[in-house]
């Protein structure tokens, strides 16, 4: 699970009764974020939802700004739902515990089985939402002290947007 290279996977979403599963295929990363919060609003939206399943099990990798979405994911969810990361190997265990997502979550080591798996098209558009990206990781410094060293990753891309926000209202100061 080194970052290097890491290509987006694919997220997998079905829908079975009071039950939401998503399955992550090959590696969860920034990528899949916009994707990723659409069906996030799609679960806050729905009345239905009681249950959310993450099914790690063939999840290759996973970098911060995914596990900023399963952060997001809890906190619009916990309280209504019972949240579970299904099939988590051992390194899984080790980046979701080392900095805090698992609040609100339980691990479940069973099978995510559905007929209906549907690709979340938009997840794998390539599109990289920027300002989400650095909502996810202000969300990790929130939900956990260890999360801190993300602060200047935040800064740097608060900076960052910024400066296209400059350039871009000097375009239009152009025309």
């Amino acid at each position: 699970m080194s970052e290097g290279n890491a290509q987006a996977g694919v997220l997998y979403i079905a829908e079975k009764g009071s039950i939401a599963m998503m399955r992550v295929q090959g590696s969860g990363v920034r990528n899949l974020a916009e994707g990723f919060d659409k069906w996030i609003d799609y679960l806050a939206d729905s009345t239905t939802v009681g249950c959310i399943i993450v099914d790690l099990a063939d999840c290759t990798y996973m970098d911060s700004t995914f596990m900023g979405m399963l952060v997001k994911l809890a906190r619009t969810m916990m309280k209504r739902c019972k949240l579970l990361i299904a099939n988590a190997k051992p390194l899984h265990h080790e980046l979701l515990d080392g900095i805090g997502v698992m609040k609100g979550w339980e691990y479940v080591e069973q099978p995510v089985s559905c007929e209906s798996w549907s690709e979340l098209c938009d997840a794998i558009s390539g599109k990289l939402n920027e300002r989400l990206v650095v909502e996810v990781h202000q969300q990790l410094i929130d939900w956990d002290e260890r999360n801190k060293k993300f602060i200047p990753f935040v800064n740097l891309a608060l900076a960052e947007l910024n400066v296209k926000k400059n350039d871009g209202e000097a375009e239009e100061d152009d025309d």
